[in-house]
């Protein structure tokens, strides 16, 4: 059985799967202690930038400023008597620089408790949806204690990783097209925004797809994705191709049998990339030349055929 020798639209493409993550992912915590006043938000709720999640009760910090406050007004207080003592030269120069230093520390004093006052209104770095509430009103929480999980959704990103041999086919800014299976017969678009510059222990690159979220935010962070990086066609082009099966010996090595006049004559060739069971070929055969497909063990240099099957 032979084939024909011919043209063919192929596409050197690369897809790669991953999963959708939300563009920005952060976890607020708690920067001082006390107890949960009240939560501004519930569970899905979309938030602004800047906006309250959570205030933690400030009564202890409050009464701390009072007192802060306090001490100050004594230090001014006291600075300007230490003033007009030593003018009379009642006290030392160092004993009003002292009291100035005291002044100084009840001053750095109420601006770190108006500093942990601000921690007490736990706010949203980012715009997005609450993804999780970790505390209830009234819980007790110390610094570090984990608040909510805020997820940015109206722009979402897609991790993958590719081979370095594919660097070639790749530029920031490229069109990709996104399938994902929970919307089989939708096809999304994206774009490459960022390739590292280091490659991983496997010799393979991280490459980060932008993705603007559509329909009321229809794609959800944890979805998985499938990824085109031939969404605008641009690396198809028309190859002189084989099928698989016509190769004689390994690819590395490959030839094949050309008929003519009933009888084969074994070619050696060049082959490139293998595309769903076509070869790509290089150097060696001309468009319209019949090639063995099967029989081709029984086959010698010279061989007499008859061809029962012409495909």
């Amino acid at each position: 059985q032979t084939a024909t020798v011919g043209e063919k639209t192929i596409s050197n493409g690369l897809t790669a799967t991953g999963e959708f993550t939300g563009w920005e992912e952060v976890i607020l915590v708690a920067e001082s202690q006390g107890s949960i006043e009240y939560l501004k938000v519930e569970e899905g709720q979309k938030i602004k930038k800047g906006q309250v999640i959570a205030k933690i009760d400030a009564v202890s910090l409050s009464s701390q400023l009072n007192s802060a406050n306090s001490a100050f007004k004594k230090a001014e207080k006291d600075v300007a008597r230490y003033e007009r003592l030593l003018e009379v030269g009642a006290v030392s120069q160092s004993a009003l620089e002292d009291i100035r230093i005291q002044r100084e520390n009840a001053r750095a004093n109420i601006a770190q408790i108006n500093q942990q006052l601000g921690f007490t209104a736990v706010k949203s770095p980012i715009d997005g949806i609450v993804n999780k509430l970790m505390v209830e009103e009234t819980s007790f929480v110390m610094p570090g204690n984990q608040i909510a999980e805020i997820v940015q959704v109206d722009k979402l990103k897609i991790i993958v990783n590719v081979a370095e041999d594919n660097l070639s086919k790749l530029k920031e800014g490229q069109a990709v097209s996104i399938k994902t299976d929970v919307y089989p017969l939708e096809t999304f678009k994206g774009k490459v925004s960022n390739i590292s510059v280091k490659a991983d222990a496997s010799r393979k690159f991280q490459i980060t797809i932008e993705v603007e979220n559509t329909k009321e935010n229809q794609l959800r962070a944890g979805l998985f994705a499938e990824v085109n990086f031939d969404a605008l066609k641009t690396n198809e082009t028309e190859a002189m191709v084989i099928p698989r099966e016509a190769i004689v010996g390994s690819i590395q090595n490959p030839a094949v049998y050309i008929v003519k006049d009933s009888t084969v004559t074994l070619q050696k060739i060049k082959v490139g990339a293998v595309i769903n069971g076509d070869v790509v070929i290089l150097e060696g055969l001309q468009n319209g030349q019949q090639i063995v497909t099967k029989g081709i063990i029984n086959l010698t240099e010279g061989t007499k055929i008859k061809i029962t099957n012409n495909k």
